[in-house]
């Protein structure tokens, strides 16, 4: 959000931001039958190969979005999809082998992906804002106070 604003985008606020965790969640639902599929014909390497294709060229190619809608496009929309690619395959897989205890599979296995993205957050907070500074609060609108970092972090 804080880049949005530097950039020259007064109007983009936090409110619309939160979004962007649903639709990821929506799209990577739809596309996830899609995925097992896939998973079961082609194979879980191709799967998993081709959801990390597109999850990875979306994330990089949201970094150059301008305006909000575009980055909700390229980021909510493509992460969406890969993931939907993504959970399926080694999901399948663990199914499977373990038949009787699926549901141990999809906890290791959801709680894997996870604890990679906990840590991926941790590590880029810590290279972006590696002094650990506080936000800004700003009235967006008035008595809507929103944090937003300085332009060095963002």
């Amino acid at each position: 959000m804080s880049y949005f604003r530097l950039i020259g985008n007064p109007e983009a606020n936090m409110s619309q931001f939160y979004l962007v965790l649903p639709l990821i969640v929506i799209i990577s639902i739809v596309v996830f039958p899609i995925g097992m599929e896939m998973a079961k014909k082609v194979g879980a390497r191709l799967t998993v190969s081709l959801g990390a294709t597109i999850t990875i060229l979306s994330t990089f190619a949201s970094s150059f979005a301008t305006t909000p809608v575009l980055f909700f496009a390229l980021y909510a929309i493509g992460f969406g999809i890969g993931k939907g690619f993504l959970y399926p395959a080694p999901l399948n897989a663990g199914w499977s082998h373990l038949e009787e205890r699926k549901g141990l599979v999809s906890g290791i296995i959801v709680s894997g992906l996870g604890i990679g993205a906990f840590s991926f957050g941790l590590i880029v907070s810590f290279v972006v804002n590696p002094d650990n500074a506080k936000a800004e609060m700003v009235e967006v609108l008035p008595g809507v106070h929103e944090a937003y970092f300085s332009s060095e972090i963002s």
